[in-house]
């Protein structure tokens, strides 16, 4: 399982596996969020929390044996799929018809860059995505009560060079995460485009690349109280068994 530390820093998990470093999260909302309003929403929520998983492997069998099937098929979607955002948390806070995380990955032809940059030049510190745009704060501005702004602001990809090769470290930074009902699905599909992008560059460089760490910080992780009891039971019974 995870280890938390608690220090001037806030709330640090590490855990081996994507799945248990999420778990790790949910349980630290659980055990030390404090209450607070959302927009009039009652919620738990930690802030700037870190948190790291020492592989990006997948399918995870903790994320499979814990979270909703369709919330996770969603999150998916979205990243890879799907041109149309819409909000997946049992109470809706927008309305659908942003774009997507797969939208403007494709629009901003953001993992081409990815992919070209760390093929041809290895080392660099570049090929970041980055998911927010003039568009989103326009939108903002036009109906603070129906707006959306991606939750997941940026993903770094970085290739650190080891004696047979190189290993992918990714970080992402996140000014939100509804912890219980969509982080699973951030993480995962960090983890699986990470995967495809390290691939490619395998592909075209020939050389061999080893998909490493996913470290990130959360400036906000919260579960909402209408999501309390099922989060509370079904990490219990994952702690059973």
């Amino acid at each position: 399982m995870s280890n938390r530390h608690h220090d001037d820093f806030g709330i640090q998990i590490y855990a081996p596996t994507i799945g248990e470093a999420w778990a790790g999260l949910v349980q630290a909302i659980l055990d030390s969020g404090q209450p607070c309003l959302d927009e009039n929403r009652h919620r738990i929520a930690i802030s700037n929390v870190r948190v790291k998983s020492a592989t990006q492997n997948y399918p995870d069998p903790v994320i499979e044996s814990i979270c909703d099937g369709e919330q996770l098929d969603a999150m998916l979607g979205f990243m890879f799929d799907r041109d149309v955002m819409e909000d997946i948390d049992v109470v809706p806070s927008f309305s659908p018809g942003a774009k997507s995380y797969h939208h403007r990955i494709k629009e901003g032809k953001m993992v081409d860059f990815v992919i070209e940059r760390l093929s041809l030049i290895p080392e660099s510190k570049k090929a970041v995505i980055v998911f927010p745009t003039h568009e989103d704060y326009a939108a903002v501005m036009r109906n603070h009560r129906d707006d959306y702004l991606p939750c997941l602001v940026s993903i770094q990809f970085r290739l650190l060079p080891k004696d047979d090769g190189y290993v992918m470290h990714t970080t992402f930074y996140s000014r939100s995460m509804d912890a219980w009902q969509k982080g699973h699905g951030n993480l995962l599909s960090i983890a699986m485009l990470s995967d495809h992008i390290r691939k490619e560059i395998s592909s075209r460089t020939k050389h061999k690349i080893r998909l490493g760490p996913l470290d990130g910080l959360i400036c906000d992780a919260h579960i909402y109280q209408e999501k309390y009891t099922e989060a509370r039971e079904r990490m219990s019974r994952s702690i059973a068994s």
